[in-house]
């Protein structure tokens, strides 16, 4: 009587999974022992795998929501329930209510629920694994909180798009358990900049004015902070990343002595920083320059690394600085500051623009004089470097003359050898395989070429063989399988989407009105393009030879080139 208790509760399951019936499926699985959940998995799976040919099918969209409840609730190994979840199935899919997953796997033991919870929260942020749910499995295991990057960037996303009730983010983040870990995990994770500057820096939403309002008030460590937004800029990344961390570092507003007791951080920050980065460290070190606060030895060394730099800007005002400093402080020091700075700037004159290269010979002329020996020879080395137009006056400040520079003589850059191109792949198999790496990730024309010729000619010899072989190869694509809403048809009708559409053509994924209306009005298509001319002959070849494979075969193409070159052999 139990066997057959339990066959009929597990087809009971199956029956509201595939009729979508969330509800009753969640009271279906109240019920059930873990046996009797196990018990229902093979029928789960199997519908999973007959729904993968039309995942994007109105069956699949009602389907879908049920049947990831009932799969996540029936397996009780955790890397299998975190496996169920986070498949790829459900990406761009309705996804079944977090709150309702919480509730069914509510009751396994903590362990159970931290090692599923670590392992969504381990996955690419790509596969779309509810915060909520995460967060919520955190919650319940009582497990440290994860810091992966699927993790903060849904935490991120639930404090930026989460119900305000007119309350800042700081205050939202007060009341965050785990604050201090989710805080130092946003410094390390990539990309995050411009999900953290939604908000102008005066907004109550700002994340630089929230982190350091609690960092002023304890709630944040401040000098954990710092570092971490220091190491941050440090080690580069993005722009967007890098203009949020230093909104972050101004809204601390580090103190003079916070800036101190960085100097080598700032120092790095300007030889090998990104220009905005460079820049911001460039000001903190000048107003220690000129507050007598950066040792005059660090400043030369500074300076040689940002002189060598590219940015004009950047080395104009290292320049100035320097000038301001010399101003100040050329007779002090031992060594002299001038001994000091003068080969610094000296770095200068093998800069690439003769604007810089004249503010920096002016700089050592007005100060050359009080300079020592060792150092005006130094000096006189680096003058080699200057262009013809200043060599004269380097020669006048420093008396000294300059050897003769050799006549400037044009390389130009060595040619590649041309190569023959390989022949078209010799089985439908190898064609299938070409196209494949094509579609999937590109290719050079050489290969996009070899490609198109072996479609053609395995078309003409025997279509249908060719259409098996590649049947595999093209079954998730986007154009494969159910159009419920009717997208393929005017997508190809506007683009060729490269070989995507001979492919498409092969496994009969495409009409022939649609190839037609390619071949004939397709170059109408997105007229406003910059290259809409050359966008449109390279679709109509495509076309063409997507229509021709279905009406009117030819063996091989005539348009192939047989050297690197482009050129074709007669």
């Amino acid at each position: 009587m139990r066997g057959a208790a339990s066959t009929r509760s597990t087809q009971a399951l199956l029956t509201a999974v595939r009729a979508g019936r969330v509800t009753e499926v969640t009271d279906l699985l109240d019920g059930l022992t873990d046996a009797e959940r196990r018990a229902c998995l093979p029928g789960l799976k199997e519908m999973r795998k007959e729904l993968r040919a039309e995942r994007w099918g109105a069956d699949a969209r009602r389907i879908y929501p049920a049947l990831q409840l009932a799969g996540a609730a029936c397996h009780t190994g955790a890397a299998a329930a975190a496996a169920w979840l986070g498949a790829g199935e459900w990406v761009w899919q309705r996804h079944v209510a977090p709150r309702v997953l919480l509730h069914l796997l509510a009751g396994r033991e903590a362990d159970w629920l931290a090692d599923v919870a670590h392992r969504l929260a381990a996955l690419p942020v790509a596969r779309g694994v509810s915060y909520e749910l995460m967060a919520g499995l955190v919650e319940l295991a009582g497990c440290p909180v994860p810091t992966t990057e699927a993790y903060v960037v849904g935490w991120v996303g639930s404090l930026n798009t989460g119900r305000r009730q007119d309350r800042s983010l700081a205050d939202r983040l007060r009341s965050e358990p785990h604050l201090a870990e989710l805080t130092a995990a946003l410094f390390e994770t990539d990309d995050i900049g411009g999900r953290l500057d939604w908000f102008s820096s005066d907004s109550a939403q700002s994340w630089p004015r929230a982190l350091a309002e609690l960092a002023g008030e304890g709630a944040l460590e401040r000098k954990i902070l710092l570092d971490a937004c220091v190491a941050r800029l440090l080690r580069g990344g993005r722009v967007s990343d890098l203009r949020l961390f230093l909104k972050v570092l101004d809204a601390l507003a580090p103190t003079r002595e916070e800036e101190r007791a960085r100097t080598a951080d700032w120092a790095a920050m300007c030889a090998d920083g990104a220009p905005s980065v460079a820049t911001h460290a460039q000001k903190v070190l000048a107003s220690l320059a000129v507050d007598g606060g950066l040792p005059v030895r660090t400043l030369a060394e500074v300076s040689s690394a940002v002189l060598f730099r590219t940015e004009k800007k950047l080395v104009r005002a290292q320049l100035v600085l320097l000038g301001k400093v010399l101003r100040s402080r050329a007779g002090e020091g031992d060594p002299p500051v001038v001994d000091e700075l003068l080969p610094a700037v000296g770095e200068a004159f093998g800069h690439p623009d003769t604007d810089v290269q004249e503010r920096a010979l002016k700089l050592v002329a007005r100060y050359a004089g009080a300079a020592g020996a060792a150092t005006r020879e130094q000096v006189a080395r680096a003058a080699d470097q200057l262009g013809p137009g200043l060599r004269p006056r380097a020669q006048e400040a420093l008396g000294i003359t300059l050897a003769p520079q050799e006549p400037y003589t044009e390389v130009l850059p060595l040619t590649q050898e041309p190569f023959r191109l390989e022949p078209a792949p010799g089985s439908a198999a190898e064609v299938a395989e070409e196209v494949s790496a094509v579609i999937t990730s590109g290719g050079d024309l050489a290969a996009f070429e070899r490609t198109l010729d072996g479609l053609v000619r395995h078309a003409h010899r025997d279509l249908d063989g060719l259409a098996d072989a590649l049947a595999p190869v093209v079954a998730n694509r986007w154009w494969r399988g159910a159009d419920p809403y009717d997208r393929v048809q005017p997508a190809f009708r506007e683009s060729t989407y490269g070989l995507e559409v001979v492919a498409a053509s092969v496994v009969q994924a495409v009409q022939l009105r649609t190839l037609r209306y390619g071949v004939e009005h397709g170059h109408e298509a997105r007229p406003y393009e910059a290259n809409a001319t050359l966008r449109a002959c390279y679709d109509v070849r495509l076309w063409e030879v997507a229509l021709r494979i279905r009406t009117g075969p030819v063996p091989l193409l005539l348009a192939t080139p047989t050297w690197s070159t482009g050129f074709i052999e007669p």
